[in-house]
């Protein structure tokens, strides 16, 4: 599971909305002056991120921090399953079914018109990234009813305990 701290934000019943220092890991490595990445993260720097949990900490028992307030700080977390199935469905997935229509496009038009190839190509292509990326907006659409791709809650972290890890260098 990827965790994650952050400060409640709003407690909204079933969800709460939390916001998160968005971190780079650059810094830590010996190459980071020649790395693009570093570059990347001093211009983009270290931004917050507004990100809504489910409050659920049990499934079975639908228990829930109903008594998180604004400025709680809690642990949320994420499965790396449904961060790796969203990644594959957003990303690959739209790029496969375009490759594939693209190839078939290739296939179909040497047959029948070798002069448009190309745009029998371009079109196919475009039309498979836009389908795959439908399909992959539909199916995110029935899984995020069943919280599978929604980070959580974990816990609520004691408030001597966050205060301590702000103030203590690690």
């Amino acid at each position: 599971m990827i965790e994650e701290q952050a400060t409640v934000i709003n407690n909204e019943g079933k969800y709460v909305w939390v916001n998160t220092q968005r971190q780079s890991s650059c810094g830590h490595c010996s190459v980071k002056n020649g790395c693009g990445t570093h570059v990347l993260s001093k211009v983009l720097g270290n931004k917050m991120a507004y990100v809504r949990c489910l409050n659920i900490i049990d499934e079975m028992s639908l228990n829930n921090y109903s008594d998180l307030k604004e400025g709680d700080r809690v642990v949320i977390g994420l499965e790396e399953s449904a961060l790796l199935g969203g990644s594959f469905l957003m990303y690959l997935l739209p790029l496969i079914i375009m490759i594939v229509f693209g190839g078939i496009a290739v296939y179909a038009a040497k047959l029948w018109w070798p002069e448009g190839t190309d745009l029998f190509a371009v079109i196919a292509s475009v039309s498979g990234l836009l389908l795959g990326l439908s399909f992959s907006h539909q199916f995110a659409q029935k899984n995020t009813i069943k919280n599978q791709f929604e980070p959580r809650i974990i816990k609520k972290l004691p408030e001597k305990e966050w205060l301590l890890k702000s103030v203590l260098p690690s």
